[in-house]
């Protein structure tokens, strides 16, 4: 038996416009993605006789209701995958607006390519992807992106470096869809934002970043869940250079210069009821940490 093991990064939206509701029952959307090293781990385990999942940490379905599973599934009925043991560690907040259930889909699809030789190709792999979620295609390819379409028509932006996030998550989850579901479409014109956003990272300006970050959700997830606006408060308060929340939410990231300021900010906010997390950027959407036979 062989095994792997490896990192599947999350993700925050520096930027997320919803333009219109299509006729498939999807947003088309303009978004900023870059993955962070806030980080589940994940352990690879087979050939097995049949599939199986084990979860610790946070709670997290371990049925076919987990995306990770789903995953390897999808990689037997399309590439011939034999079936493997999956063990998370769940570390990432779960409905939070930070791409958690769909980084471990996409860690799965990387980690057992690279487990089995299966030699698929990362846009192969970014094609199977997208039938697990809008998300997981780019979670496949890590680093920063401009994601366009369901947010799968993914351009490279350089890796924003020596940024620091700090992360507030209020305690409600919010679902993707009761996100979308309040999302006020067609009152802002925050794609200009989003193609201000990738022009001062292409053109390595990322100080112009904080007043430009914005989330069309925002503000339609304020209207059920008012923990959001008060993270937001917050870490403004802190001294977060530029806040937004992520996603459908509720998570809140603040920008600082460096692990110092993010370390500062993060002291500032003890007492406060959120989870807090510190992270940086990321070149990838997962690393490998060990494997059989290293």
């Amino acid at each position: 038996m062989k095994w792997l093991e490896i990192e599947a990064y999350a993700k925050v939206n520096l930027g997320l416009a919803v333009l219109s509701r299509r006729s498939d029952g999807y947003h088309e959307i303009d978004t900023v993605l870059h993955t962070i090293s806030l980080s589940d781990r994940i352990r690879l385990e087979g050939p097995m006789r049949s599939w199986s999942l084990e979860t610790t940490g946070l709670e997290v379905p371990s049925d076919e209701g987990n995306l990770a599973l789903r995953a390897g599934r999808k990689l037997e009925e399309l590439e011939g995958c034999p079936p493997f043991r999956i063990r998370l560690e769940k570390r990432i907040p779960v409905a939070a607006g930070l791409g958690g259930g769909s980084s471990d889909a996409a860690a799965v699809l990387r980690g057992a390519e690279e487990l089995f030789g299966l030699e698929v190709g990362r846009r192969r792999l970014e094609e199977i992807a997208l039938g697990l979620g809008s998300d997981v295609p780019f979670l496949v390819r890590g680093g920063a992106a401009r994601g366009r379409g369901r947010g799968e028509r993914l351009s490279d932006l350089p890796v924003l470096e020596g940024a620091w996030l700090v992360l507030a998550t209020p305690r409600t989850a919010v679902s993707s869809a009761k996100g979308y579901e309040h999302a006020r479409i067609g009152l802002t014109r925050s794609e200009r934002l989003i193609r201000l956003s990738c022009s001062a990272i292409r053109e390595g300006r990322a100080g112009e970043l904080p007043p430009l970050l914005h989330n069309d959700l925002e503000a339609g997830v304020v209207s059920f869940c008012p923990d959001v606006a008060a993270a937001r408060a917050a870490l403004s308060e802190a001294g977060a250079r530029g806040v937004v929340m992520s996603g459908s939410g509720p998570t809140v990231l603040g920008l600082a210069r460096g692990e110092e300021e993010a370390r500062g900010i993060v002291s500032r906010l003890k007492g406060r009821d959120f989870e807090i997390n510190v992270a940086r950027p990321t070149r990838g959407g997962s690393r490998i940490t060990g494997r059989s036979g290293a």
